[in-house]
């Protein structure tokens, strides 16, 4: 029920937050269409998998997956910082399609530290930034949650009264905070993936 909730808000509030941080950017429709479709075969797989499995094993997982990426975005000094020379040969561009599936199945179980596995993955096929891949990302990462919150629907998880207010509060939170994060910049946005992200994997892993 949860994730239902989150899949449905985020639905509404991804595309402002993407808005904001690709303003002003030129974008590359075709990686970002090609991206999404490839994901949906893994976000179906993903949604799937959260209805049948036992929660208390997803979030010990997940909550391990994102300690991992805190600490190696914390070590990784240069990652996400700036733009680094796009002008990469096709092959290396290419490489990133594969990872569709896996950061879709990933966004159909949870979601949380999605956008930094995504600018892991762009930053070495790419050259984006924080801002860039954020941006980027949001913008797929809608596709892929409307898939899932139609899976979900059709399944009975969801829960009107407590959407409504989700949707309200993410997509001012949202918002707004994609507004200020770009306005900070790069530093202040892998910062608060690092505090954030290890409290939220800290909290995951010991059931809190």
């Amino acid at each position: 029920m949860a994730t239902s909730i989150e899949k449905i808000s985020a639905v509404f509030w991804v595309l402002p937050v993407a808005f904001n941080y690709l303003k002003g950017k030129k974008i590359d429709w075709a990686f970002l269409l090609i991206f999404s479709l490839i994901g949906f075969v893994g976000v179906y797989f993903g949604t799937t998998l959260v209805i049948t499995i036992n929660q208390t094993y997803m979030e010990k997982v997940v909550g391990t997956i994102i300690i991992f990426l805190v600490i190696y975005t914390y070590f990784q000094k240069g990652l996400g910082l700036k733009e680094k020379e796009k002008h990469y040969g096709l092959i290396r561009k290419l490489l990133a399609y594969p990872f569709a599936i896996i950061l879709g199945f990933y966004e159909g179980i949870f979601g949380s530290g999605n956008g930094i596995l995504f600018t892991l993955l762009t930053f070495f096929t790419r050259g984006f930034d924080f801002i860039d891949a954020l941006g980027y990302y949001f913008a797929i990462a809608f596709f892929w949650v409307l898939f899932a919150a139609v899976i979900l629907i059709h399944k009975g998880y969801y829960n009107i009264l407590l959407t409504v207010p989700a949707i309200i509060g993410s997509m001012l939170g949202g918002y707004a905070g994609s507004r200020y994060a770009k306005y900070k910049g790069n530093k202040f946005i892998k910062l608060v993936f690092v505090v954030v992200g290890g409290v939220l994997g800290i909290k995951l892993i010991l059931g809190m």
